[in-house]
C-alpha cells in the first residue's frame, strides 16, 4: 500500500475519532473539560479534513507537515488532559482516542520515511 492511501485511511480514522469526541461534549461534567475536549476535537477535525485533501492530491510534504503538527498538538493535549483539573467521565475515552491518533501518525511518519519522503525538510 502506498504512502498516500495509508495516510488517507489514517486521516479518515482521525475524522471519525474527532466526530466521536464532538459527540461526547454533553457528557462532560466539568465546563473547562468540555472546552478542552471541544478544542482538541475541532483541531483534529480541521487537520483531518486538510489531510484528506493533501493525501487525495498526493502532496506528500504537506501530509508529513500535517502529521508533525498533529503529533505535537495532540501530545500536548494528552499532557494537559492528565491534570485532575479536567476530570470528567469522558476522560478515559479522550485519552485513548488521542493516544491512538498519536500512534497512528508516528506510524505514518515511519511510512513516509520508508517511502523516502523528507521528514525534516519540507
Amino acid at each position: 500500500m502506498n504512502f498516500y492511501r495509508l495516510s488517507l485511511y489514517f486521516f479518515i480514522i482521525q475524522l471519525v475519532f474527532s466526530i466521536i469526541l464532538l459527540g461526547t461534549l454533553p457528557l462532560n461534567s466539568n465546563v473547562y473539560g468540555m472546552y478542552h475536549t471541544m478544542a482538541v476535537s475541532l483541531f483534529m477535525l480541521v487537520t483531518s479534513i486538510m489531510g484528506i485533501y493533501f493525501a487525495w492530491k498526493g502532496q506528500g510534504s504537506r501530509v508529513v507537515a500535517d502529521a508533525w503538527l498533529i503529533i505535537s498538538i495532540v501530545t500536548a493535549y494528552i499532557a494537559i488532559d492528565i491534570s485532575p483539573f479536567f476530570n470528567s467521565p469522558v476522560k478515559p475515552l479522550e485519552l485513548s482516542l488521542t493516544g491512538i491518533v498519536t500512534a497512528i501518525w508516528i506510524m505514518d511518519l515511519y511510512s513516509a520515511w520508508k517511502s523516502k519522503l523528507p521528514l525534516l525538510r519540507l
